[in-house]
């Protein structure tokens, strides 16, 4: 009994409003700005803008090498990797759209088309810059921490409307 006595003198201790306020879950990272807000479509507008990106490096490429602290040889390994992280994260975006049009009881593969677009056309200004604002616009772009995020929620919540729905996602 003493045991259940000190757990009373705990709660009684204890700040009421505290203890009535449940833990809240960090927000989400909120959109780029001109990114849809729904997960669908940030998706695949994180997809059009990283292709877009990806394409930009074969263009900026060998202005990277002029760099005056360049050394392509030693930065061959770095671009691969980040190659190699680029491709992981468009399966994973990929994964989780096709599980999101074939648990949607409504065809939503053209909206997913067209933020797709507004994504890439992110990279409009960069390819009509000269050379070296190409490159620091390369450079200068991160990948929004919304992205996973978002295709990691997309997909789950597409597992379970499927389920809902009866429909095999495998």
């Amino acid at each position: 009994m003493p045991l259940a006595s000190l757990f009373a003198l705990a709660l009684m201790m204890a700040d009421p409003e505290a203890a009535a306020t449940p833990p809240t879950a960090p927000a989400p990272a909120a959109p780029p700005p001109g990114a849809p807000t729904d997960d669908y479509g940030l998706v695949n507008w994180c997809t059009g803008a990283l292709s877009g990106h990806m394409a930009l490096y074969q263009i900026v490429k060998p202005e990277l090498d002029k760099l005056p602290d360049s050394k392509p040889q030693e930065t061959v390994v770095l671009d691969a990797q980040q190659l190699k992280a680029g491709k992981e994260y468009l399966a994973l975006y990929k994964r989780a759209t096709d599980a999101a049009e074939k648990a949607s009881p409504q065809v939503i593969h053209d909206r997913g088309i067209q933020a797709q677009m507004v994504g890439r056309s992110i990279w409009t200004p960069a390819l009509q810059a000269d050379p070296r604002t190409q490159m620091w616009s390369y450079l200068g772009w991160e990948l929004p921490g919304s992205c996973e995020t978002s295709a990691e929620r997309l997909y789950e919540k597409s597992l379970l409307s499927a389920q809902a729905l009866g429909i095999d996602l495998v």
